[in-house]
């Protein structure tokens, strides 16, 4: 109305300033609109390019239609419809993160690396604002955003004015070790892993957390990080500073090379943990760190983040019912690559435990000064090899039974 009043007329100054405050605010709509399809349309070349919403559109409906589900298989029965296929999901993973409520083998007698008294007090100092920085300054601005909405651009854009109620919640936790009730809530998007999803093990389940607790997260995982390699063998590559995955690649091949050059038997099994990140045990979690020698303060706090987590899986775009997490770690969690290295250690700790008994017997490589290779572990993947035997089969066998009941 005052655009066309003023083709016509001179407008006064309180028409010309609510001309120009509705200007302003029709073109900030129309930008976060504009960033809202480009990080849902995941378009990362285009991230300091024009706006072109009609492209991010089209990007944005092309991802929907691909991972829409229109139909589930769920054991022999074709699931169709809104609401049946949404309690197919909810009922499918409140099953897959429930406890198994088993009797455990205790680790009173394995033996794990433990942690210096300065590494231990380093996990516990005060949190300061510069690592508190860092972690969001470490996360991408522009990822989903988990139930809160918020994603870490705009955190970074409007620090100034947010940090001190991060430092706030972030010194609270400290003190008191405790998570307000729905700041651990969770958001399951389903990722297909193939073509044509039909079953829901044909997705990949990523969690989306929120904002407040990703920096925690993040803080608590850049001092872990630090001492990881105190406490995890040298067995395992991944996720460890200082070391490469690819390490450990390349003494597998050296490793199979010998054993063909030689002409010497072999036996080499791949172990693949299947869901592993969903199905560790957390009691087992903390007995673990417990026997490395974190300190009780510190286990308090990874409790806390662990266990009170809850989720909502995200169904064509919308959350279904929130249920509770009893067990697993979630992929998205900054600090869940730390954790399962910890859980996947009793696995290295049981394969020396079987050599130093002699139940075992690992790969000679070399002849002058023969190096024993009985393991490698990958994250979740791991390569057990040795002599070609019945006995090393049988005590294989025995390591991941007893690895199972444990973990």
């Amino acid at each position: 109305v005052l655009d066309e009043k003023g083709g016509e007329e001179v407008l006064t100054e309180s028409e010309l300033a609510e001309f120009y405050g509705v200007s302003s605010d029709v073109q900030s709509l129309s930008r976060l609109n504009a960033s809202i399809c480009w990080q849902q349309s995941r378009s990362r070349w285009l991230k300091e390019g024009d706006a072109n919403t009609k492209y991010f559109h089209s990007v944005l409906a092309s991802r929907r239609r691909g991972n829409a589900i229109s139909t589930l298989q769920v054991d022999s029965t074709v699931v169709e419809g809104v609401a049946p296929i949404r309690h197919a999901v909810v009922s499918h993973f409140a099953s897959h993160f429930k406890a198994v409520n088993v009797d455990r083998p205790g680790l009173d007698n394995l033996i794990f690396k433990r942690l210096q008294a300065t590494e231990a007090s380093s996990l516990v100092k005060p949190f300061t604002l510069d690592e508190v920085k860092a972690a969001v300054w470490d996360c991408d601005s522009y990822k989903s955003p988990g139930p809160d909405g918020i994603n870490f651009g705009f955190i970074k854009d409007f620090w100034a004015e947010m940090q001190d109620d991060v430092m706030r919640f972030i010194l609270e936790f400290h003190r008191n070790g405790r998570l307000t009730k729905g700041l651990n809530a969770t958001f399951i998007a389903l990722i297909p892993k193939v073509d044509s999803p039909q079953r829901l093990n044909d997705f990949r389940p990523i969690s989306l957390v929120g904002s407040l607790y990703k920096i925690l997260a993040k803080v608590l995982a850049n001092r872990l990080r630090l001492v990881m390699g105190s406490v995890i063998s040298a067995s395992q590559t991944a996720f460890v500073k200082g070391r490469q995955i690819l390490d450990g690649i390349l003494i597998a091949n050296e490793v199979v090379d010998e054993a063909r050059k030689s002409k010497k038997e072999l036996l080499l099994f791949k172990v693949d943990f299947e869901k592993a990140y969903d199905s560790v045990d957390w009691g087992y979690l903390d007995a673990v760190m417990g026997r490395m020698g974190f300190p009780t303060l510190w286990r308090k706090w990874i409790k806390e983040c662990v266990c009170t987590a809850t989720a909502s899986v995200l169904v064509n775009g919308s959350p279904t019912d929130e249920f509770p997490l009893e067990r697993g770690l979630r992929q998205g969690d900054p600090l869940s690559p730390f954790l399962f290295l910890m859980a996947a250690e009793g696995l290295h700790v049981l394969m020396e435990a079987m050599v130093e008994r002699d139940l075992f017997t690992g790969y000679s490589v070399g002849e002058i000064a023969p190096v024993s290779v009985s393991h490698l572990q990958f994250a979740d993947d791991t390569l057990l090899m040795g002599t070609k035997c019945w006995a090393n089969v049988r005590a294989l066998r025995a390591v991941l039974v007893l690895f199972e009941s444990m973990s």
